[in-house]
């Protein structure tokens, strides 16, 4: 019970985050607008991306893969979860877009 408790809380806040922000990454002509938590929403333009890069790590048989978009002050992380697809296929989308 005292494990339960604090497990169901946190289940339910990543739900919640779920629903109130479902897009975590978007992009258009002008730059990328990234949110974090619920409503940490902020524009960057494309002349503010220094580097997209994914981390591609092997840990106990398995691969995973984290999109990195480094703006200079802030280093914006991406999972397969937050994107809804392959971070490698929304890294070279992004690399198109910007350039």
């Amino acid at each position: 019970m005292i494990l339960a408790v604090p497990a169901a809380v946190l289940v339910g806040a990543m739900g919640l985050r779920d629903v109130l922000a479902p897009v975590r990454l978007a992009a258009d002509e002008s730059g990328i607008t990234v949110v974090h938590g619920y409503a940490g929403r902020r524009h960057v333009p494309w002349e503010a991306i220094w580097d997209i890069k994914v981390d591609v790590r092997r840990r106990w048989g398995r691969r995973s893969e984290m999109l990195e978009i480094d703006t200079g002050d802030y280093l914006h992380i991406f999972s397969p979860h937050d994107l809804g697809a392959s971070p490698t296929e929304v890294a070279a989308t992004l690399r198109r877009r910007g350039t």
